[in-house]
């Protein structure tokens, strides 16, 4: 009888250690059942680029020198501070005004620039991935100039717009980036009167609303989603855009451009956002220069843009969602006998560490940043970006 009680208890207490252990297992499986459907539940974020963008890259006399070491060139001191705030977006732009017609040419400066191929590397170090090529100097050393130009660039990895060795090269670039395929065009006002080889008008994009507007519908059949049009146009040295800006900016927006890139001024004109077609687009009329060494005022300024990109997932839209800036300041001085350049991004009003920069002083700095900053939100509220 004890015994039978004593196997009673055992198969009681094993049917309750059973049972406890089967809740726990559906309560676990229920748990990561649960777990699974709020994972499906949850949308993933929508496709989103920031695509960064800066003024003429100029190589002057004194600038090829100082990056001679001994048999060769070296450019990476320039952009060694501000490289970061380029790397750290999915897409950086540049305008190269220089060509780059190799070493059986002298290299030198204005008015007919070639420069040393170091002047890419340094570039690509500091993040740069798309060079738009058409500009006032595009043609400075002529066709063999452009193509060649054009054949190195491709050969450090960037991706080329404006100028081309070919027709079926002419067309404009997309990028596909987290989704998001971004097409590329650049366009020039002149050649400073140096005439494009005869018969061969692709090897330099000159701006033609008509032929702008074929291009972007092109680019668009290509699968480009956003476009951006880079334009080399205005008056040197002037601070607003004059009538033919005003007007070209207007018939290439219509034409399906989302955001026009502006150089050649050397100087900053004002962003300004335009409704066109009931879209909000924008036009950075100039971005002035981002390293030259030009000594006009403001020529030492440069402004870094930013373009928050994003893509609706429910309706396959991409639109612009954020427009920033940075200025920045080109810091130019005398070491070992040579003029040394370094581009300084100015995210505060004021240095936040002087000591980082001690050649240029509290009132320098604080003059610059408003300089860049009065003029780039002259039309439109726009932030400053401040982290990289």
């Amino acid at each position: 009888m004890i015994q039978l009680r004593k196997s009673w208890k055992i198969t009681a207490t094993l049917v309750l250690f059973l049972f406890l252990t089967a809740c726990q297992l559906v309560r676990v499986d229920n748990a990561d059942e649960n777990k699974q459907k709020q994972k499906q539940s949850t949308p993933p974020p929508p496709p989103k680029v920031t695509v960064s963008a800066i003024g003429d890259v100029m190589m002057h006399e004194p600038q090829i020198k100082s990056g001679k070491t001994g048999n060769t060139y070296d450019y990476r001191k320039f952009f060694k501070s501000v490289g970061p705030y380029l790397s750290s977006t999915d897409l950086s732009v540049a305008n190269l005004e220089v060509t780059l017609a190799g070493p059986s040419k002298p290299y030198q400066g204005y008015p007919q620039f070639n420069a040393p191929d170091q002047i890419l590397d340094a570039l690509k170090d500091s993040g740069v991935d798309v060079l738009t090529t058409a500009n006032n100097h595009s043609n400075d050393t002529g066709e063999k100039g452009v193509i060649r130009t054009f054949n190195t660039a491709k050969k450090k990895g960037f991706h080329v717009t404006g100028t081309a060795p070919s027709p079926n090269e002419r067309k404009g670039i997309v990028v596909d980036k987290n989704g998001i395929k971004l097409g590329f065009l650049a366009y020039t006002e002149h050649t400073n009167g140096l005439p494009v080889a005869k018969g061969k008008s692709y090897l330099v994009n000159l701006i033609d609303p008509v032929k702008i507007a074929a291009d972007i519908k092109a680019l668009k059949q290509q699968g480009a989603e956003f476009v951006f049009v880079s334009l080399h146009w205005g008056t040197e040295y002037q601070r607003t855009p004059n009538e033919f800006q005003k007007k070209t900016a207007l018939k290439v927006l219509q034409a399906g451009a989302d955001v026009i890139l502006g150089s050649h001024p050397h100087v900053q004109q004002q962003v300004e956002k335009m409704v066109v077609n009931g879209q909000e687009k924008l036009v950075v009329y100039s971005m002035g220069n981002f390293i030259s060494n030009q000594s006009d005022p403001y020529t030492d300024l440069g402004v870094i843009m930013y373009f928050d990109i994003m893509k609706d997932p429910k309706t396959n839209k991409v639109k612009l969602t954020k427009t920033s800036f940075l200025p920045t300041l080109v810091d130019k001085y005398k070491k070992g006998g040579k003029t040394e350049y370094l581009v300084v991004p100015l995210p505060t009003k004021t240095p936040s560490n002087p000591a980082a920069n001690p050649r240029i002083t509290k009132k320098k700095w604080e003059k610059s940043y408003n300089d860049v900053h009065s003029i780039i939100t002259k039309a439109d509220s726009f932030p400053v970006m401040v982290n990289k």
